[in-house]
């Protein structure tokens, strides 16, 4: 009897902690699992948006989204309260714009938290201060985005700069300057 019971009971562990680790990361769901509230928050914030999936997930994938630890550090308290969950109490929406592909994120309830779009240019302003800084004549990145969530003064943008010597995960404010910088690890 015993042969029996350990091969179930390693599995139950097993599926346990598989299932543990599903809940920190994202999952695509249909439209029609999404919370009402949701759904309609988003269509009030991007009314001419494209949705290309929704997901179901929780606040440590959104922070961990680039590799573990990629944006500890990175975030101010916040006002609002944030709960934790035996499930995933986090949607996001991965959407379409006529020039923009961004992701958004709502808690349950439709309490919008943050939305990142990809930018291929930098506007001028913060561009030009960003050549003008210690970090003109590093590598950037062709990645870059636009974060916007509650409570911020205005946008951030966020790029990866390198040099021979180290790479730097830079945050810049609508006027340029260089807000937080971030050593990557390797």
């Amino acid at each position: 009897m015993s042969k029996i019971v350990l091969p179930i009971l390693i599995f139950f562990v097993v599926g346990c902690a598989y299932g543990q680790n599903e809940n920190t990361t994202r999952q695509m769901i249909d439209a029609i699992n999404v919370p009402k509230n949701v759904s309609l928050e988003f269509k009030k914030m991007y009314p001419r948006a494209y949705v290309i999936a929704w997901y179901v997930t929780n606040i440590s994938y959104w922070y961990e989204d680039y590799g573990s630890s990629y944006y500890n550090g990175w975030y101010q308290n916040r006002t609002v309260v944030v709960y934790t969950f035996t499930q995933p109490s986090y949607y996001e929406a991965e959407f379409m714009t006529e020039n923009e592909i961004g992701r958004a994120i709502f808690n349950r309830y439709g309490t919008w938290f943050e939305t990142r779009t990809r930018v291929y240019k930098l506007p001028d302003k913060v561009e030009s201060a960003l050549q003008q800084s210690d970090f003109y004549n590093w590598k950037w990145s062709d990645y870059k985005e636009r974060i916007e969530a509650p409570g911020m003064p205005g946008s951030v943008y966020r790029l990866n700069v390198s040099n021979n010597q180290s790479s730097q995960i830079i945050r810049l404010n609508n006027d340029g300057e260089v807000v937080q910088i971030k050593t990557e690890q390797k």
